[in-house]
């Protein structure tokens, strides 16, 4: 098989896959008990959450989102307020605030991902361990590969 076959094949695969498990995620959500979240709320507080530690900004959330400014505040304004995100002062910028998750927030995140995660880890049941191992290992070196 040529090496652009094969590449064309491989890409196919990854988007029928992606497509398909963003639809379980999605299944998986409805599911979940959202302590009050709406499904978007809940993505963007585990968005956070994941990208905390780079020091996220508004701005960061509108580009993920796609969204204007105003609604991206408005939605930080909610979450703030009922305590499941806070902004702090940039230590190397003061004028600039990050986002971070509180520990009430951090602590609905685990839940919210131990629930999702149990739905979609039987989806690998039929794998040998080792065959998961190299899978992951696989995928890993192509993220890194797409990445670059």
């Amino acid at each position: 098989m040529a090496t652009n076959e094969r590449a064309a094949q491989i890409a196919e695969l990854i988007g029928r896959i992606s497509l398909r498990a963003r639809q379980n995620m999605a299944t998986a959500m409805d599911q979940v008990d959202l302590a009050g979240l709406t499904p978007h709320q809940a993505r963007i507080l585990g968005w956070i959450e994941a990208n905390e530690g780079r020091g996220v900004i508004q701005r960061d959330i509108a580009d993920v989102m796609g969204a204007r400014a105003a609604s991206v505040s408005s939605l930080l304004q909610v979450l703030e307020r009922d305590g499941w995100i806070e902004r702090r002062a940039d230590p190397s910028d003061s004028r600039r605030k990050t986002l971070h998750t509180t520990e009430k927030g951090r602590v609905q995140v685990k839940r919210f991902e131990a629930e999702i995660w149990a739905g979609a880890s039987l989806r690998l049941a039929s794998f040998t361990d080792a065959e998961a191992d190299d899978l992951r290992r696989l995928l890993t070196k192509l993220d890194q590969e797409l990445a670059d």
